[in-house]
């Protein structure tokens, strides 16, 4: 099976080309704006997405059977400060890829947010309302709709993950906090925002199962367990045998943010239960995963 993952220097890109290279069923290709932080890496096209012509090269070439399109901005405020810029890279490369993908009769699955709900309520179902809050989620949302209007043979998954990320990418939110308490400094942790986070191969092995079934539109891919913020750094602490006291205990309202943060991101999980007869992962064992991936990160 020929799988093309876009994206491929991100925290979930990354991952995904490890974890599929790394079953030895897959013909792994993978796309990137830059040149690729992963040296194992050997089926590689360097462009942007938002290059039409670059896309239709690259798929018509590769003839994918899936493609997973990991690629959008994750930084919520600096969308908010840049509209189009968050427009471009969310929605345009959404719905190139889509285009492609739809012409050459490959399955798509578009990684999706958390982000696309007020938080007024928790554990967010695939049917309830989108009502996001900030620009970030009202372009994911919009990237969404032209996926699934675009491609007939499209999941949206609409997740949030953490992970290990490759050596020359940002520090992401889990490896925040481990660094934080491995040197240790304090940090603030919100004790009234909550989530639902999965560990990044917990989602690749989640993801290669929607793959190979026949599903269509919207799934949510996440943790089973709701947690805040707070409760996360602590529980991380734990795993690793790290000391907990540099995590003081913090509130959203008390951070001025350019973006509008929603108090519960969480999202159910119960529709890929029922549709696969599994339970995903809560979070100790996810953040056991995550402790031991630390000797193999990307």
């Amino acid at each position: 099976m020929r799988l093309l993952i876009t994206g491929s220097n991100g925290l979930l890109g990354s991952n995904l080309v490890r974890f599929f290279q790394g079953r030895g069923v897959y013909d792994v290709f993978a796309t990137s704006r830059h040149p690729s932080y992963l040296p194992e890496l050997k089926n590689f096209a360097r462009g942007d997405l938002l290059d039409a012509v670059f896309v239709n090269q690259v798929i018509s070439t590769v003839k994918p059977d899936i493609i997973i399109n990991t690629v959008g901005p994750a930084d919520v405020d600096k969308c908010e400060r840049g509209p189009e810029f968050a427009y471009t890279l969310t929605v345009q490369t959404a719905e190139n890829v889509a285009q492609s993908a739809q012409h050459y009769g490959s399955r798509l699955i578009y990684i999706s947010t958390d982000h696309l709900f007020d938080g007024r309520r928790s554990m967010y179902l695939e049917d309830d309302e989108p009502v996001p809050v900030n620009v970030y989620g009202k372009m994911k949302l919009q990237a969404e709709a032209k996926t699934l209007a675009v491609n007939l043979n499209t999941v949206i998954a609409r997740t949030n993950f953490y992970g290990w990320s490759p050596r020359r990418h940002p520090t992401t939110f889990g490896e925040w906090i481990y660094d934080s308490l491995k040197r240790p400094i304090p940090i603030n942790l919100f004790t009234d925002y909550y989530f639902t986070p999965l560990e990044v191969t917990h989602l690749a092995e989640a993801l290669e199962i929607v793959a190979n079934s026949e599903l269509t539109g919207v799934i949510n891919i996440a943790s089973c367990q709701r947690c805040s913020k707070y409760d996360f750094g602590i529980a991380l602490a734990k795993v690793f045998g790290l000391d907990p006291s540099p995590i003081c205990p913090g509130t959203i309202n008390a951070v001025s943010f350019k973006a509008k943060r929603q108090r519960d991101l969480s999202l159910s999980t119960e529709k890929f239960k029922r549709i696969f007869n599994q339970n995903l992962p809560g979070l100790q064992e996810g953040l056991q995963r995550f402790c031991e991936n630390m000797k193999v990160k990307p």
